[in-house]
């Protein structure tokens, strides 16, 4: 009865557009109880993913002796991924914007939460609440800007559509290891646990957090101000708090934003995880030249909650990329362009100590399919460098196409310990997308990625997943 109740919802979902015309052929009129007015949105994204086998066997060292714990990829529970795996996975969201008063909003929005951890979605469709917030636009002054309750927060400096820091709506918990790393002593006493190192990623759990607090936007002219304190776990006194600043940048003849973020993760009520750094992107007047990266420096305290009472000092932690992107005048019409760009996001290899390098962020890139990804891919997200050439351009108006190839290793591998055996090359990566715009409300996507010579995870055979997407908008 539950698969056929998911059944009919999805197929009023999809129907529901057009039973919208239907319905307003009839008149009528939707009248809200309090509110002002009532905007309704909608989206709803059915993936089909396919998966080989030696997806699943991929993993990483546990920092400690060098030898594999839990593997990357995340799936069906129960499933060891025996001959590869097909998936349907559905994705929806409703929107209700309510207009309170002048400059006053309530805003909820009602999603299927992706984390597989959790929500398997094994024939049953789960609704959680994805945001629920009161928007103050001229809060006690004009320039001055409030969102309060469970708010989504998200900043793409490079504008590559892959947030590299903050993404609090579509991240998973950077604290929730899912492997502990611990030394034992000859008397099996607990010697260290570093807290720090994962080296199991948390693929499949995207989305997986439920920030809630207060954020104010600032309107400084040309430049903006948000301050924001959340809380993402209350069981662990998970918080998070911060500044960043927006303003326009120019140098020469490019022109462009940049922006400013400093930081503050707790991990528990006394650790202090300190993020200060930025990054942003120039254009050429012309408009065949970008620059775009990102930049950050983390220190402070991890952890403070070992068993042995250790703390967790945040040492040598850095994030950065950096690329340009060239777009092809013989191709201006199509928009052709080239990519270079290189990445490097430092690594903890040493889970015995007390010091944890692995860069902690609320990041949301999933730039290449199988590496990167964190909802059907392999969701490395530290302890990694990478380089990068891509290409695309538009064929018509409906259809556009990109290529990707990446070379990438560990970043840090004392000893082999981060690794499976004794090499540091995490692959060779190609992946191809393509994307068709039916009309402005219906897209299809297609995209393949192959991850070759994975010889770091353990891996002799390819990694392949292909992933088909049908994107509904209302």
């Amino acid at each position: 009865m539950q698969n056929y109740r998911a059944m009919m919802v999805f197929v009023l979902l999809l129907l529901s557009p057009a039973l919208a015309l239907a319905q307003s052929s009839l008149g009528g009129d939707v009248k809200p109880g309090r509110a002002l007015r009532l905007t309704i949105t909608g989206e709803m994204k059915i993936n089909f993913v396919d998966r080989n086998d030696s997806y699943f066997g991929a993993a990483l060292g546990d920092a400690g002796t060098g030898l594999a714990i839990s593997p990357l990829g995340s799936g069906h529970s129960g499933w060891d991924g025996e001959g590869g795996d097909f998936l349907i996975d559905p994705l929806v969201y409703l929107g209700i914007d309510a207009q309170l008063a002048d400059g006053v909003n309530a805003i909820i929005k009602l999603e299927t939460p992706f984390d597989w951890q959790t929500n398997l979605r094994d024939g049953n469709l789960a609704f959680n609440i994805g945001a629920a917030k009161v928007m103050w636009e001229g809060a006690v002054m004009p320039e001055l800007t409030l969102e309060l309750g469970i708010v989504e927060y998200a900043r793409d400096f490079a504008g590559n559509g892959n947030p590299f820091l903050i993404d609090l709506d579509w991240a998973e918990n950077p604290f929730n290891n899912p492997m502990a790393n611990a030394d034992l002593d000859d008397d099996g006493v607990i010697d260290a646990i570093d807290g720090g190192a994962p080296q199991s990623s948390s693929s499949g759990r995207g989305g997986s957090l439920q920030p809630t607090g207060v954020l104010g936007h600032y309107d400084l002219g040309d430049r903006n101000l948000d301050l924001f304190l959340f809380n993402l776990d209350e069981t662990d006194s998970e918080t998070i708090f911060g500044a960043i600043l927006d303003m326009p940048w120019d140098v020469g003849s490019y022109t462009g934003d940049l922006g400013l973020a400093f930081l503050n993760m707790k991990n528990d009520g006394s650790s202090n995880l300190w993020t200060v750094g930025g990054g942003g992107h120039l254009d050429s007047d012309a408009g065949e030249l970008s620059f775009y990266g990102e930049f950050y420096l983390q220190f402070g305290k991890y952890d403070n909650r070992n068993p042995d009472g250790m703390r967790i000092i945040q040492d040598g932690a850095f994030a950065g990329y950096a690329g340009a992107r060239y777009y092809l005048p013989e191709y201006a019409e199509e928009r052709g362009y080239v990519d270079l760009s290189f990445w490097e996001v430092s690594g903890d290899d040493d889970g015995t100590d007390g010091k944890n390098s692995n860069f902690v962020s609320l990041e949301n890139n999933n730039d290449s399919i199988v590496l990167e990804d964190a909802y059907y891919g392999l969701d490395v997200d530290a302890n990694y460098r990478a380089f990068k050439v891509r290409g695309g351009m538009n064929l018509d108006d409906e259809w556009s196409v990109e290529a990707l190839l990446m070379y990438s290793e560990l970043q840090r591998n004392g000893g082999n310990r981060a690794s499976i055996g004794s090499s540091s090359k995490l692959g060779d990566e190609i992946d191809i997308r393509a994307t068709y715009r039916a009309t402005d409300y219906l897209t299809f996507r297609f995209g393949f990625g192959s991850l070759q010579n994975a010889s770091a995870l353990g891996v002799g055979s390819s990694i392949n997943i292909l992933v088909a997407q049908t994107e509904v908008r209302f």
